[in-house]
């Protein structure tokens, strides 16, 4: 559902090219984990892209793909700790919270999408969740899972 409503609010139709987010799913473990930016401490993907084509929006303190910059190289893609950046049509996607209001959060029945504080209190509660699941894409890294 989440990946519809994405892909709706930023193309106009539902489709998987379109959205910025992707799901990696563990049907063994009965288990599905959005794969989406966190936005790093760090952002390795904007310290690698060569064109800078990831740059800080101060107006949502998040780090945004500027596609008529973007060159597709991948280079973001493959330094991406959490699979939260792909490249779709040559052009770099990543979330950019739909403006401060992400339509994906409002409909996520499960929960498994949240739009939280970034105050120090809201980042250290949810460091647990960032940590457990970047243990799992680590672990399904070695082909045990599957992206949709």
């Amino acid at each position: 559902m989440c990946v519809d409503v994405c892909s709706a609010e930023k193309t106009g139709s539902y489709s998987e090219k379109g959205t910025r987010i992707q799901i990696d799913k563990d049907e063994a473990r009965g288990t599905f984990y959005p794969l989406i930016c966190e936005q790093c401490r760090e952002h390795p993907c904007v310290d690698t892209c060569p064109v800078q084509a990831i740059c800080y929006d101060a107006e949502l303190s998040i780090f945004r793909v500027d596609a008529e910059s973007c060159s597709g190289c991948r280079a973001c893609e493959r330094v991406c700790p959490y699979k939260g950046i792909f490249v779709s049509d040559g052009v770099a996607l990543k979330c950019d919270l739909c403006g401060g209001e992400p339509r994906c959060v409002k409909i996520c029945y499960p929960g498994a999408l949240r739009y939280v504080d970034v105050s120090k209190e809201a980042i250290l509660a949810d460091l647990e969740h960032k940590l457990t699941k970047l243990k799992k894409i680590r672990d399904d890294t070695h082909g045990q899972g599957d992206r949709i």
